[in-house]
C-alpha cells in the first residue's frame, strides 16, 4: 500500500499540489499588489534570486573541487598510526 503510495500517487499529486499552491500564492499577491497593499519585500525578483544564487553556489564548488588536493598523477602515502600517532597523507617522492 505505502509501496504504491510513494510510487505512483506521490508522483502524480505532488506537482499539481506544488503547482495549486503557487497559483494561490500568485493570485493573493497579485490581488494585494492591485489593491497597493504588497510588502515591499514582496516586489523583489525571487526567482532570479534563486536561480543566480544556485548558480553562484554551483561554481563556487567547482572552483574548490580543481583547487583541493594534489596535482592529478602524484603518489600519496595513505594515513597510518606511526607509535600510536595518526600520520596523515602526503605526496611520495619519487
Amino acid at each position: 500500500m505505502l509501496r504504491k503510495l510513494l510510487t505512483i500517487v506521490l508522483p502524480l499529486v505532488l506537482p499539481l499540489l506544488v503547482y495549486a499552491i503557487y497559483l494561490a500564492l500568485a493570485r493573493r499577491k497579485a490581488r494585494l499588489a492591485g489593491e497597493g497593499r504588497l510588502p515591499r519585500w514582496q516586489e523583489a525578483p525571487w526567482a532570479a534570486i534563486f536561480i543566480a544564487s544556485i548558480l553562484l553556489m554551483i561554481a563556487s564548488l567547482a572552483v574548490w573541487r580543481m583547487n583541493l588536493g594534489v596535482d592529478p598523477g602524484v603518489k600519496l602515502m595513505p594515513p597510518r598510526v606511526v607509535d600510536g600517532e595518526v600520520v596523515p597523507s602526503h605526496p611520495v617522492p619519487e
